[in-house]
């Protein structure tokens, strides 16, 4: 008798077994669809939005709630002429992420290696057409289109959709075109993308300029600056810049 009870209960605890298999096998997919789809979405935290902000009085419903619309920093429209001498709208019209330099082919400190690590940069997203490179002169008299194919022609930029651009000829003066567009690249610099650019009275030749690679959304705000002079900055750029392709993903997404 003592044996079959204890057969008996081996049966019963056998079957509990099996049932709490069976529940964790039915109840776990749902369990981690939740932490993914719930619980990440609360976790993800967008890339910053550099540059002044203000509220437009206007608000959005969300989740019942009204949001405050605000109204962002945008860097300028402009058309400039590219390193093969074609007039190239920048940034791109279509939807894409852009990244920016301003540098002068006589620039003999931090250039080479600027445009070394803008380079290194563009090869990782030479496959993705929504990430586009450009590179300003904020020399504009001296580096024509004709200069500026010379000096990047080591970096194959037309296999990167990387622009090098100077000012269009005859408009080096910050003209505005009848859309309103500049080509007036030290304005573009320090009005739009927040950075400095102007000439060195105390040298020859000499222009001062930023030595960030900034990184610009498709709505042409100003996500990102990155400082060259510290390979782990643009490390962490090539890192954001796939942050910033999920979060276009994300946004532009009907769900």
């Amino acid at each position: 008798m003592v044996a079959q009870s204890i057969m008996t209960d081996k049966k019963k605890s056998t079957r509990i077994f099996k049932v709490l298999i069976l529940a964790a096998i039915l109840i776990l997919p749902g369990f981690l669809y939740y932490l993914l789809e719930k619980e990440g979405k609360n976790s993800y935290k967008p890339l910053p939005i550099f540059g002044e902000k203000t509220l437009t009085g206007t608000f959005t419903s969300k989740m019942g709630d009204q949001i405050p619309d605000t109204a962002y920093h945008l860097v300028p429209k402009a058309v400039l002429t590219n390193q093969m001498g074609e007039d190239v709208q920048f940034p791109a019209e279509e939807s894409s992420i852009s990244v920016v330099n301003f540098f002068y082919t006589r620039c003999d400190t931090f250039c080479p290696y600027m445009n070394e690590e803008m380079n290194r940069v563009a090869s990782r997203f030479i496959n993705n057409p929504k990430v586009r490179f450009y590179t300003l002169t904020v020399d504009t008299l001296y580096d024509t289109p004709e200069v500026l194919n010379a000096y990047s022609s080591n970096f194959q930029p037309e296999t990167k959709k990387w622009h090098w651009l100077t000012s269009r000829k005859g408009f080096e003066d910050g003209h505005l075109d009848s859309l309103g567009r500049t080509n007036d690249i030290h304005a573009i610099a320090r009005e739009g993308y927040l950075v400095d650019a102007f000439q060195d009275t105390t040298r020859e030749a000499a222009f001062i300029h930023s030595s960030f690679l900034i990184l610009i959304d498709s709505e042409r705000r100003i996500r990102g600056y990155y400082d060259v002079n510290h390979k782990k900055e643009v490390d962490r750029m090539i890192d954001e810049i796939k942050l910033l392709l999920v979060e276009e993903v994300r946004r532009n997404s009907p769900y």
